[in-house]
């Protein structure tokens, strides 16, 4: 008898114009944008890491998803929350990446059945795009976004 995963539940994630697709087992909370320590000129500038977050006593670097992508826009900072995530490597300096999202996380079941692949050009910081029935999801690459942070460490 073959064990197999039904489906994977997983946060849908709004941010400024696509949605974050990430399993519930990487998030370790959505906390309001509030608590950020903004870097200087984080708003006119294109950096992507910008601020940090002090969550259970622990630094965790805040990173735009968009402006990795080479986009500027960090939409309405007041409305904004932030995505606390696991990182997969567990590396001692980066154990968590916070990612600035826009809106309240939905939790929904992804199988085979209402989630495809998309075959579109992955832009930097994205591993794939997935149609999660009929709604362009991103699942980010979490790896990289890990790598370029242990860089500025």
């Amino acid at each position: 008898m073959t064990d197999t995963v039904k489906d994977v539940y997983s946060f849908l994630i709004p941010m400024i114009e696509n949605s974050l697709l990430l399993p519930n087992a990487t998030v370790a909370e959505i906390v309001p944008f509030m608590n950020v320590d903004l870097a200087e000129n984080a708003e006119s500038s294109d950096d992507w890491q910008i601020g940090q977050i002090i969550w259970r006593n622990i630094k965790i670097p805040v990173v735009s998803l968009e402006r990795i992508q080479g986009k500027k826009d960090l939409g309405e900072l007041r409305r904004s929350r932030i995505a606390i995530v696991y990182t997969l490597n567990s590396n001692q300096d980066v154990p968590y990446v916070a990612i600035m999202v826009q809106g309240i996380p939905r939790l929904v079941p992804v199988d085979e059945d209402n989630g495809k692949m998309l075959e579109e050009e992955l832009p930097t910081g994205v591993k794939a795009w997935v149609d999660l029935d009929g709604r362009k999801a991103l699942i980010p690459d979490l790896d990289l976004i890990e790598n370029m942070l242990v860089e500025r460490v």
